[in-house]
């Protein structure tokens, strides 16, 4: 009985010093951080780390646009989204995900997407586009270096 007891403790005790060995443990390629879609909105910049190569930001940007289709676009980044979910409850509409273009954005929805950034130049700026329209809602200012602090 006293070495079940003795297991579980271990075990418990193995668990929170692996936890705590890596609770310090930053990547210096992947930040997140998050965004409103909002025309006429300034947008502060996004401060990706000065290390050099291939980096992901991951984002989650809220529209509060009364545009249903929007796309994000970026020189030298890959769009990729996580969206639609592997498993999709019923009753509930999905919008439609294509590469960078978001199609069927209700209002106040949040678009869940990875920028995967080249690292060849130190600033980029990303396009946020109500694409029935081809207009530009917002741009965002991706700048390398200068904020090394952590994430978002």
């Amino acid at each position: 009985m006293q070495a079940k007891y003795l297991r579980i403790a271990l075990f418990t005790l193995a668990g929170i010093a692996v936890g705590v060995m890596f609770a310090g443990f930053k990547t210096r390629d992947f930040r997140h951080a998050m965004l409103v879609i909002k025309k006429d909105m300034v947008a502060k910049p996004l401060h990706i780390s000065s290390a050099k190569g291939r980096q992901v930001l991951a984002l989650s940007l809220k529209n509060l646009q009364s545009s249903r289709d929007i796309e994000i676009r970026m020189n030298n980044a890959a769009v990729q989204s996580w969206y639609p979910p592997v498993v999709r409850m019923p009753f509930t509409r999905w919008m439609e995900v294509e590469g960078g273009l978001f199609k069927g954005v209700d209002f106040g929805k949040r678009l869940p997407l990875y920028l995967i950034v080249d690292g060849s130049s130190d600033c980029n700026e990303m396009e946020i586009i109500d694409s029935s329209r081809g207009a530009l809602i917002q741009t965002v200012q991706i700048i390398r270096g200068g904020y090394d602090g952590g994430n978002h």
